[in-house]
């Protein structure tokens, strides 16, 4: 099957490496910059003939049944509908997946219309930091989970907060239904141009339920992503960078206790588990979209776009709640990467 990549700067790269080890045949890479296709052609073996410097001349005489959208947020919504429109069946966004509401609405119309598949890249799903640990919340050892904690150097909230927003449904099975942030006073420089904003600061989420997400992504941090996640019975961390688990949960004769009765007699473990990366994920996605199995989607991607719009109106308001239900400006564009 044949695959194009539209933007081939350093995660376009990798996901020519992720396209060629879920056995697709590159049939084209796309960039506006002559410097990282070139860098593509070199890195990857890329033969000049497939090198691009027009994606509507690619997507023309190649003819892909596959394309990939790597390239930054503000233009995505243009690649992905022009690529379904051209017939392309199946289609992988990078996240942020737009930089608005109404864009991720226009993708996922044309993808429907068009009857192509349209995924966007957060893995989460696919990644044993979070398959270990979903395996292990709803077990009675642990009791299911209450609260997922996030602390981790200045990663971004659109960059790699949005990811989170991904992984804590995966692992509820709900939506956030509202959100609270407090950004930071001042913007630290975005390493993709100085034309993008990427918030620090700290977030508190929550379902319908009442299962906690917070976030601290302090800008003043600058290293490691450690997340504890605190169950009923039990806390679970992850180093994710360093691949490591660490659990404590009551012994069963104290399970049925009341919390306040934190102190009880308890067992530990610890393990190591895949550390962070992000090409095996992505082959991953892949393999279960052609598969027609579980995968993050277009609906996904919109969920985490709609919980970055909630987290900077209520950063603009000083910490206000905002609800995802309702109410949210769907075309207000904001300047993430």
């Amino acid at each position: 099957m044949k695959l194009c990549v539209i933007g081939v700067g350093r995660m376009g790269r990798r996901h020519v490496a992720a396209a060629r080890g879920a056995g697709f045949d590159i049939a084209g890479v796309f960039d506006q910059s002559a410097e990282a296709l070139a860098t593509t052609r070199a890195e990857c073996n890329v033969d000049a003939a497939l090198a691009f410097n027009d994606a509507a001349a690619m997507l023309k005489a190649a003819r892909p049944e596959a394309v990939v959208v790597s390239t930054t947020a503000p233009s995505h919504c243009e690649f992905v509908c022009a690529a379904a429109e051209s017939g392309v069946r199946y289609i992988l966004c990078e996240k942020p997946m737009a930089t608005s509401l109404a864009e991720c609405d226009r993708m996922i119309a044309a993808c429907r219309a068009a009857g192509a598949k349209l995924a966007v890249n957060h893995q989460m799903r696919f990644m044993e930091q979070y398959t270990d640990i979903k395996a292990l919340i709803d077990t009675p050892d642990f009791g299911g989970l209450r609260s997922m904690v996030v602390t981790a150097g200045n990663f971004g909230l659109a960059m790699n907060g949005s990811h989170y927003f991904e992984a804590f449904r995966y692992l509820t099975g709900e939506p956030i239904a509202e959100i609270s942030a407090w950004f930071d006073p001042n913007n630290v420089p975005n390493p993709r141009g100085p034309q993008y904003v990427d918030r620090s600061g700290q977030l508190r989420g929550v379902t319908a339920s009442g299962v906690r997400l917070v976030m601290e992504l302090g800008g003043d941090l600058g290293h490691g992503i450690e997340v504890v996640y605190a169950c009923r019975n039990g806390q679970i961390l992850v180093d994710e960078l360093a691949g490591y688990v660490r659990a404590i949960h009551r012994q069963a004769e104290y399970r049925d206790l009341p919390t306040t009765r934190y102190g009880m007699p308890a067992d530990t473990f610890q393990r190591q588990i895949a550390q962070a990366e992000v090409t095996g994920p992505t082959v991953a996605l892949w393999r279960a979209m052609l598969a027609d199995g579980s995968y993050p989607d277009g609906d996904s991607g919109r969920h985490a776009v709609a919980a970055l719009v909630a987290a900077n109106l209520s950063g603009e308001s000083g910490g206000r709640a905002v609800a995802l239900a309702s109410g949210l400006p769907r075309e207000r564009i904001f300047p993430w990467a």
